[in-house]
């Protein structure tokens, strides 16, 4: 009968034995895939722990840098810190050092201004007498000299007086009490009217400003602020003097004098409050250029500042603040 079996014909012996090898066939390949993903796998795991590798590796180096900078940090706190510390011991020495000198220069300026009196009366008493005794044979010539000469120890017995006057608001032990500014303003007003009764000044003055200070220097801060106005507006037909006190964010009370007198130029503000320093020659306006000096002196002592503003043709406004809580402050006195 195999002689007789067409070609490809399977039959059912053949075919009972072929049967089992499909199967196994289909189990290697299910074999080969799951090794595959076992493969695949175990690549996937060491890729994770090469990242976490690399992730430990950057956190440790970002430890060390951060232990680093905090190492750095402590080293320049503690650089800082004894930086500090020697600059508030060099502050302390100067301060010290400053004090001292501040005495010193007081006691030698009001030794000097002492000193000065007596050959000063001496040369003014002498000129005096050679002009009433011998006025007749000087001539016009020897008595335009014995007038200069008095006039020259009439300012200087002005300046002494006032350079006394300077070593005094800075030496004085203060008094600290409630004082009522309006009510000084006020008297002020009264004297200088009665002083020149044919002057025309308008004075405005509010009631109650009250204010915590030494009573005699805080008089001598408004009286040289409201004769400065009287004497620069001399030349205004209708003159305006105005005392007030406005808010101030750093001090308990900021006042100001106010006039429509002379001004001054801004450019030479910085000048006001230095001794000696005039914004306007001796025959325009009288003075010897202490009393803002002398003003700032008692205000910087009273824990305040005083600046100006003005122009000029247009008036001035002289400010100043008081903040008397604590200590009373001195205030180095540089002549």
């Amino acid at each position: 009968m195999d002689a007789f079996k067409p070609a490809g014909a399977v039959f059912g012996d053949e075919l009972n034995s072929a049967a089992p090898a499909r199967p196994a066939l289909n189990g290697h390949d299910d074999v080969t895939e799951e090794g595959q993903q076992l493969n695949d796998m175990q690549r996937a795991v060491l890729n994770v722990l090469e990242d976490a590798t690399a992730d430990r590796l950057r956190a440790e180096a970002a430890a060390r840098a951060a232990l680093n900078i905090l190492e750095d940090l402590s080293d320049a706190r503690t650089e800082i810190q004894t930086l500090n510390a020697e600059l508030e011991a060099r502050v302390r020495q100067r301060t010290a050092e400053l004090v001292v000198a501040n005495k010193n220069l007081e006691s030698f300026a009001y030794s000097v201004a002492h000193d000065l009196r007596s050959p000063l009366r001496a040369l003014s008493g002498f000129s005096e007498a050679l002009a009433e005794d011998y006025g007749d044979r000087l001539g016009e010539t020897g008595r335009s000299y014995t007038d200069r000469i008095q006039a020259a120890t009439e300012r200087m017995g002005a300046l002494i007086d006032d350079l006394l006057l300077l070593a005094q608001v800075s030496r004085a032990k203060m008094r600290l009490e409630s004082v009522d500014l309006s009510a000084e303003v006020a008297a002020l007003a009264v004297e200088l009217q009665a002083r020149e009764p044919g002057r025309r000044v308008r004075f405005i003055i509010p009631a109650g400003v009250l204010v915590t200070a030494d009573r005699a220097l805080i008089r001598t801060v408004v009286q040289n602020l409201v004769e400065n106005a009287w004497k620069f507006t001399a030349k205004r037909d209708a003159a305006t003097i105005e005392f007030a006190a406005i808010a101030a964010e750093d001090a308990e009370i900021c006042c100001y004098v106010r006039d429509n007198g002379a001004g001054f130029d801004p450019a030479f503000v910085n000048k006001l409050f230095q001794p000696f320093q005039r914004l306007h020659s001796v025959t325009e306006f009288p003075g010897i250029g202490i009393g803002l000096a002398s003003v700032q002196r008692i205000v910087e002592r009273h824990g305040g500042r005083a600046w100006a503003e003005g122009a000029v043709g247009r008036g001035a406004t002289f400010y100043f603040t008081l903040d008397t809580e604590g200590t009373p402050r001195d205030v180095v006195l540089l002549l």
